[in-house]
């Protein structure tokens, strides 16, 4: 019972010297399981309550000036406790909405690649049979330049036309090619 009374009751400046390791070492020994019991009606897992109740003491230590004015080292300790379980819970609840986000965003990736690649392939498709469509020396005109990428002068020469010939064939050819891939058209051109 009286230790009751000295843990209810304790003044750091008038009856325990924190500076001494017998004064740290009873005020560890008082408070160790109410803070514990404290901290783990917040948290789940007995391991962060350790540790939140082991800063708390550390702190006290760290602190040992300001330590030596407190009225109350009771009301003290708990408020550092509560304190740094409800710092906990913050932090964890903000590495939990991140995590999720970081889900979402990398579920919402595969999905848009998954219709990308979907929409590339399809798109593929249509405009190979675009091109089948074309006239043939259009055809001929636009695979040179389009995929093959040469020049209009490299296309006259290899066709012996000229390079105004070519340039119509190439108007015509992407006039057809939007004609036939007009739903496409915001991602082509």
């Amino acid at each position: 019972m009286a230790s009751y009374k000295i843990h209810r009751n304790i003044k750091l400046s008038s009856e325990i010297d924190i500076n001494s390791k017998e004064g740290f070492d009873l005020i560890f020994k008082l408070y160790y399981g109410k803070l514990f019991h404290i901290a783990k009606g917040y948290l789940v897992f007995n391991e962060d309550a350790e540790e939140i109740v082991q800063n708390v003491f550390l702190q006290l230590l760290e602190n040992k000036d300001t330590a030596s004015k407190i009225n109350n080292l009771n009301n003290y300790l708990y408020t550092l406790t509560k304190n740094a379980c409800l710092d906990h819970l913050k932090h964890l609840k903000v590495k939990s909405n991140f995590s999720e986000q970081k889900k979402k965003i990398q579920q919402g990736l595969i999905n848009d690649e998954a219709a990308s690649l979907l929409i590339e392939n399809e798109l593929s498709k249509r405009i190979e049979e675009a091109i089948a469509l074309l006239p043939e020396k259009c055809k001929v005109v636009f695979v040179k330049s389009k995929y093959e990428g040469l020049k209009r002068k490299e296309i006259a020469s290899i066709l012996d036309i000229s390079p105004r010939t070519v340039d119509n064939h190439l108007a015509n050819a992407l006039k057809h090619m939007r004609l036939h891939l007009k739903e496409y058209i915001t991602y082509l051109f």
